[in-house]
């Protein structure tokens, strides 16, 4: 997940304290057009729920039902969507929903699970929950329940330049220099070779023409606030370690020999990534592979394939395959962290069976049809939809990458029911960034991030 609207930039936590006011000051929002029941929608202003609105929109006008999005910045929304329903504030009615979130607005009482409202067999055949693709649906779903209306998968995969893989010199140039053939990754030792050996100065070769600018091995984002960790978790999770803790003991985990030996990985292939890649989100990362500068690119699905294959954005057009996260250890093959986006029922809405009505109508298999339509880029959620012949037959990247994972069977782990998630991920890309930045040893660094866990989880009294 992760993106950026259409060459979004975050506006920061200005906007969220702009806003703040405005809607604690709200009353109940009335009908813009006679009859009609609007619902607020609260997210952010990504490609998708753009999408989204436009097509409940038109669906539903013959409900009587129009929606209001009030866009924020990706992570102001939690912040916000928290604050609001502890404050009391009724303006919302939908809630934009990132997997990870869920822990913490579940047990905030701010949003209501779909099970609430599944209380008759026409309701729950309007949900159709046996379609869901659990594989990406999983991470929507707490103690049983399923908190949001899956919307959109975000399955992190690689992107990699086919025709830099398949170029004849630079197959040659690689075999002599590892001893093995150039080829997709399997490994991640094979995708720190493969990095190291396609990073290149201005002036160096790159398919027999000499280069304009510098090229990289690999592509990624690493702001901190959730970006970052949202990338290094794939590559901790195939290490072989905990996310963060183990939830048998609840202890944290953060200098375990597997995490640590996943951030001295991370730090290495770091070396390989674009400049400033600190400072960038999933959409800023892809708009520097679509410039042609990296033969690799790491991310969310959909992030990529709203920019890689789009002509008047990206130069490689054409020349980006994608394929499963590679391995890193043997018992967990291509792990990966089940990434999810819903639409949630904010629980002091004052529609909520419009909002649920609206909801199962948009995000139906035909719904999720004109969504694609709008968003070409959207992986859906729904087996019915990926299986559809109209979408083979025009959405042929989704329905690639999205057969990989059905038929690989990845290793697939979940985000846990942790409330206090977003703060130990924050305090684990901390200890990243002084790894990266080289102000600290790794082990230093992940020694200093188990200190601050150890802290938090003794706060939240899980651990004494």
């Amino acid at each position: 997940m992760l993106r950026q609207p259409g060459y979004r930039v975050a506006v920061g936590v200005i906007a969220l304290l702009l806003l703040l006011p405005l809607a604690l000051g709200s009353t109940p929002q009335a009908s813009r057009a006679a009859g009609m029941t609007t619902l607020t929608f609260l997210g952010p202003d990504f490609d998708e729920w753009v999408a989204f609105v436009k097509v409940a929109n038109e669906i539903g006008k013959g409900m009587g039902i129009e929606v209001k999005p009030e866009y924020l910045p990706w992570d102001d929304v939690f912040q916000k969507a928290l604050i609001d329903s502890k404050s009391g504030v009724r303006t919302w009615d939908y809630v934009y929903i990132y997997n990870t979130w869920i822990p913490g607005l579940s047990a905030a009482k701010a949003i209501l699970p779909i099970n609430d409202f599944m209380n008759t067999p026409e309701a729950t055949n309007a949900v159709q929950p046996n379609d869901f693709i659990t594989l990406t649906t999983a991470g929507l779903e707490l103690n049983g329940k399923l908190w949001a209306m899956p919307t959109l998968a975000a399955p992190y995969m690689l992107g990699y330049r086919n025709d830099l893989f398949n170029d004849a010199g630079e197959k040659q140039a690689f075999q002599a220099k590892y001893g093995y053939p150039l080829a997709v990754p399997q490994t991640y030792k094979q995708v720190m070779d493969i990095a190291r050996f396609f990073t290149r100065k201005k002036g160096e070769m790159l398919q027999g023409r000499a280069l304009d600018q510098d090229f990289y091995g690999i592509i990624m984002a690493n702001k901190r606030g959730g970006f970052q960790f949202h990338r290094f978790e794939h590559i901790l999770v195939a290490f072989g370690a905990d996310l963060v803790y183990n939830p048998k003991t609840m202890q944290p985990t953060a200098n375990s020999p597997e995490s640590i030996a996943a951030v001295r990985y991370y730090v290495e292939l770091h070396k390989y990534m674009q400049p400033g890649t600190e400072t960038v989100t999933g959409g800023g990362a892809n708009r520097v592979m679509a410039s042609g500068r990296g033969a690799m690119d790491m991310d969310a699905l959909d992030n990529m394939l709203s920019v890689l294959p789009v002509s008047k954005i990206s130069q490689i057009v054409g020349r980006v395959s994608y394929a499963l996260l590679p391995t890193g250890v043997p018992e967990r093959p291509h792990a990966n962290v089940g990434d999810a986006n819903g639409l949630a029922i904010y629980a002091l809405s004052q529609h909520k069976p419009e909002a649920f009505k609206l909801a199962t109508a948009v995000l139906s298999t035909q719904g999720t049809k004109a969504l694609m339509k709008e968003y070409p880029a959207l992986v859906p959620m729904r087996a019915s939809v990926v299986n559809d012949l109209e979408i083979r037959r025009n959405y042929t990247d989704v329905f690639a990458a999205m057969s990989l994972m059905i038929k690989g069977k990845p290793y697939t782990a979940f985000i846990p029911p942790l409330k206090e998630w977003i703060q130990a991920a924050d305090i684990y890309e901390q200890g990243l960034s002084a790894a990266f930045s080289g102000q600290q040893s790794v082990e230093d660094a992940m020694n200093g991030v188990q200190a601050k866990e150890v802290e938090l989880f003794k706060r939240a009294g899980y651990i004494k």
